[in-house]
């Protein structure tokens, strides 16, 4: 007897969204498995940022359905998403730049929060420890990036790369089952690239994490991912893994804008 398929921890089914007459995404499917490393890439404006944000509440599709780990997604708000263990990074930097390194890691861990709002305003021995055992792990996080030594630091005051790698660690605080990685590498030089790849191969051993990057720099993609799927203009036009997508003649059609014969 065949033993059946694992079911996969992100199963996304035929999901599309279109604003006015413009139809951003169009039948969006993609399973990934549990600890899968899964890329998504296209030229600019391929929708690659709208699946992120259908993904993550942002958006409501308008047809299809999105599962974690068997729990429906689609109608929840974004805070409940993430409480179903799904986190994500921004294209754009969103970062509290006001508040201190520790402070950004340490509002994503009260999402896991058990106190009450009684043992809160009385300060009793439960919200204590509990507020102790979140900065542990905020600083157990930091280390794990080297950034303990600047963990009183405002956040604007992080070099970029820094910056990014703070992002990721916010969202790890939140105990996600699935990391979204928008575009983590932008702005980075080749060092700091490649200390990120390091890292998030480092993150998903250790955490267990199943990951899924958006990037430009194809290095990065082909280097970590296991497999990737491509967009253009909303749709899906290749899946498979790095050697298989960088020979598909559509990919390179896609990106060099002409026919490959």
């Amino acid at each position: 007897m065949t033993a059946p398929l694992l079911a996969p921890l992100l199963n996304v089914e035929a999901i599309g969204i279109s604003f006015g007459g413009l139809k951003a995404v169009q039948s969006f499917t993609l399973k990934i498995p549990r600890g899968g490393l899964h890329g998504l890439i296209g030229p600019n404006g391929a929708g690659k940022t709208t699946v992120f944000n259908l993904l993550t509440g942002v958006y409501v599709p308008q047809t299809g359905s999105i599962e974690l780990d068997g729990t429906k997604l689609i109608g929840k708000k974004t805070y409940q998403i993430a409480a179903a263990g799904l986190s994500r990074t921004f294209q754009n930097i969103r970062l509290f730049p006001d508040l201190s390194v520790i402070d950004n890691v340490r509002l994503g861990m009260h999402l896991r929060g058990r106190h009450t709002l009684r043992d809160t305003l009385l300060r009793t021995f439960t919200f204590a420890r509990q507020e102790q055992a979140i900065e542990d792990r905020a600083m157990e996080l930091l280390r794990l990036f080297d950034l303990e030594a600047r963990s009183e630091e405002y956040a604007r005051n992080l070099p970029y790369g820094d910056q990014r790698r703070l992002e990721i660690i916010r969202a790890l605080a939140t105990e996600p089952k699935l990391i979204l990685l928008d575009e983590p590498a932008a702005g980075m030089n080749p060092a700091e690239k490649n200390d990120l790849a390091k890292s998030i191969e480092q993150i998903r051993e250790k955490f267990g994490l199943t990951v899924l990057l958006i990037e430009h720099d194809m290095g990065l993609v082909m280097d970590i991912c296991e497999r990737i799927t491509v967009l253009d203009y909303g749709q899906t036009i290749a899946e498979g893994t790095p050697d298989e997508i960088q020979s598909n003649p559509k990919v390179i059609e896609a990106y060099l804008g002409e026919e490959v014969k």
